[in-house]
């Protein structure tokens, strides 16, 4: 690339703000009105259990105001509340796992597609990596939910977005810690989708190890009974904060696209 053409490239780069620069990769999805829609639904089902905690804590003081048989049915009404609130409360966590984790897929999948078609169309190669040796010209070698490991290519997209994402470059330009919080929420949508708010004895013993093998439990909570795990939950900060990570990981990689090589994104 000429002089000329480094200068022209970098006035037009100055006028566009970081996620503009992904419409390189993606150009088919309205990721800020995505974003939108979940905070919205995500700020209601807030409230909803913000109101949910209020009663709970409302029918608390009942318990310790009210004496004999009112006293009685304060404790019965704060217990079946706290019961329910088990449920709603996982309601709220499959609810917001299951817009975010879905969009974070589209994303990823669709843009690192679009790259490998670009290596392609321009016959370049894209950096050194384990797994383009691996890969070979593997049908799924741009497919984030494969993993090509040292025994051989396997659908894990756990891995493989970790994988791919090393083998792109883009993993330099996520914020600390993404490749962990991808991980763990897609770990708790697998689990949550196929198995509900109560899963298997098995299930459920697996993840809490899980987690302290990760060190998760910034991430997760649970419910509990004779001190097993019974039901998991992402913790309230964690699911508010969802819409700013979600909008980190677009911004990241429109400054990952920003810096691909002129001769793959230019258009002769």
């Amino acid at each position: 690339m000429s002089q000329h053409d480094d200068g022209l490239r970098q006035a037009f780069d100055n006028l566009l703000d970081d996620r503009d620069h992904l419409f390189t990769l993606l150009d088919t999805i309205d990721w800020d009105a995505q974003l939108d829609a979940i905070q919205d639904v995500l700020g209601r089902n807030r409230a909803a259990a913000d109101a949910v905690a209020s009663n709970i804590k409302a029918l608390e003081e009942g318990v310790r105001t009210y004496r004999g048989r009112y006293q009685d049915h304060a404790v019965d009404g704060h217990v079946d509340a706290m019961y329910r609130s088990s449920y709603s409360d996982a309601a709220v966590s499959l609810s917001a796992v299951g817009m975010v984790v879905p969009m974070l897929e589209s994303v990823l999948s669709q843009s690192f597609k679009s790259l490998g078609a670009m290596y392609s169309a321009k016959r370049m190669s894209p950096p050194h990596h384990q797994r383009w040796q691996r890969a070979g010209e593997h049908v799924h070698r741009w497919n984030c939910q494969w993993y090509f490991g040292s025994s051989g290519p396997r659908t894990d997209i756990i891995s493989g977005i970790k994988q791919l994402s090393e083998a792109t470059g883009l993993a330099n330009w996520l914020e600390p810690g993404t490749t962990d919080w991808i991980a763990a929420m897609l770990s708790y949508r697998n689990r949550v989708f196929h198995g509900g708010f109560e899963w298997s004895i098995d299930q459920r013993e697996q993840f809490e190890t899980l987690i302290a093998e990760r060190n998760w439990d910034r991430f997760f909570q649970s419910a509990r009974t004779n001190d097993n795990p019974w039901i998991f939950y992402i913790r309230d900060e964690i699911i508010d904060d969802m819409p700013r990570r979600m909008a980190s990981i677009l911004d990241s990689l429109g400054r990952f696209a920003k810096n691909l090589p002129f001769e793959l994104v230019c258009q002769t």
